[in-house]
């Protein structure tokens, strides 16, 4: 096998019309030194693309082009292969057009073997001026990669998965809203859109874009305790349940009992005993009462005996008649909704309506008022943990590349990264791993 075919072969160009010169060179260009191929792209062409002339006689070679095309790094180094293109010269209209090739695009010299890879790339949690970098080319570049491919994702407004998860995120500064919404299906954990605003005048002219076919179908929708998503479920989701997420109801009784804490160490002075305690162990008094241990006992900052940390978080909120009886009421509550014990959760949010802090109090009105929404909670195992994933998974992105400007190229970025939309270039690209554009009509 001759150089040029072990060439070839390890850079994977496949056109039968390009052969590579047994020549390799070195260059320098700003400090950095790039490996330079030759080769030489010919062939017989027998239709004109200019004027449309398919007599061959008429078309002749006509000289050649050179275009410094770049390949993907070789050996940490950044590879251009230096082609010379055929030109050719149609005699009847006089009209010349240049040979053309699949491993670059017309009028470009990035090959789509780099934009495949620049793609590859940008399904991880890096920056794009690391994968620019990576690939010695300009930021600008990778951008446009991932610019390209906003209208190829559009969501199936013919069809909703059963369950659905709704949420919302900050994404940036230059959107119309101060929070975007995202949501995804439930049980396959894949995003079907990100929408702009979540204020619900502009949520409910997005989903009125769905037919009414497809909202009816839906059967449940997990929220956290946000009041416009169930008014948005209500008018366009006629058969959808309204499910509270789990993690949201503990969340809202632990920040009253946080709250309640709070204000009763406030009454004390800093320099008490009763204050220190109840600031330096809240995480303690957070805790679910049966997690904590009865048994081991030790030495604990600001107390003089030994206690084990039931001890010490019954200690510290016994200073307190209504802090003892909202911290009574959160341990029930939670191990009522860890068990999913419907009946005895309402009569206990009855019971302790009157008993409790005034924020324990709030909350436990709210639950009551939509009780119906907790009761879904515990009977359909649906949560919003798939969605706050992904949304753990956008706040990193976003550190990483140290924020956003344009809300259109970071929702791009995030559905390049979830793998549902993939930059035209590159679909045509063979022999890299490809990223997949799910079929709309499947959804």
């Amino acid at each position: 096998m001759s150089i040029s075919n072990y060439i070839l072969n390890l850079l994977d160009l496949k056109d039968e019309n390009i052969e590579i010169f047994e020549k390799v060179e070195k260059i320098k260009k700003k400090n950095i030194s790039y490996n330079l191929i030759f080769g030489r792209l010919t062939y017989n062409a027998s239709v004109c693309p200019v004027c449309g002339n398919v007599h061959s006689p008429s078309i002749i070679k006509h000289g050649t082009k050179s275009s410094d095309i770049k390949l993907l790094p070789f050996n940490g180094e950044p590879t251009f292969l230096r082609l010379k293109k055929q030109r050719f010269l149609c005699k009847e209209y006089n009209s010349t057009f240049i040979a053309e090739t699949d491993i670059v695009k017309k009028n470009c010299f990035i090959s789509n073997r780099v934009k495949a890879h620049i793609t590859t790339n940008l399904t991880m949690k890096v920056s794009e001026k690391d994968v620019a970098s990576l690939h010695y080319v300009s930021h600008s570049t990778v951008s446009k990669c991932v610019d390209q491919a906003f209208e190829q994702f559009k969501p199936n407004y013919q069809f909703l998965p059963e369950h659905l998860c709704f949420d919302e995120f900050k994404s940036t500064k230059t959107a119309k809203g101060s929070m975007s919404f995202i949501f995804c299906d439930a049980i396959t954990h894949d995003i079907i859109d990100i929408v702009e605003n979540r204020q619900l005048h502009y949520l409910k002219r997005y989903f009125s874009r769905f037919s009414e076919c497809a909202r009816e179908s839906v059967k449940s929708i997990c929220i956290d305790m946000y009041q416009p998503y169930i008014s948005l479920i209500s008018d366009l989701f006629p058969n959808a349940k309204i499910v509270f997420d789990k993690f949201h109801i503990v969340n809202h009784l632990s920040r009253a009992l946080n709250k309640t804490r709070i204000e009763v160490m406030n009454g004390f002075s800093k320099y008490s005993m009763e204050y220190k305690r109840l600031k330096r162990y809240w995480k303690l008094i957070q805790k679910p009462y049966l997690k904590l241990n009865s048994t081991g006992f030790r030495k604990w900052i600001h107390f003089e005996r030994w206690k084990s940390a039931r001890d010490v978080v019954m200690d510290s909120i016994s200073v307190n008649k209504t802090l003892l009886n909202t911290y009574d009421c959160y341990q029930i509550l939670l191990k009522d909704v860890e068990n999913g014990d419907i009946a005895s959760l309402k009569a206990h949010l009855e019971y302790y309506s009157d008993e409790v802090s005034d924020a324990m109090k709030t909350s436990i009105n709210t639950l009551l008022k939509d009780f119906e929404y907790v009761k879904n909670c515990l009977e359909v195992n649906v949560t919003n943990g798939c969605l706050e994933g992904i949304n753990n998974f956008i706040k990193c992105l976003k550190r990483v590349a140290f924020g956003y400007r344009s809300y259109y190229h970071f929702r791009n970025r995030i559905l390049i990264c979830k793998k549902m939309i993939v930059p035209k270039d590159t679909v045509s690209v063979k022999n890299v791993r490809q990223l997949t554009l799910p079929d709309i009509n499947s959804l």
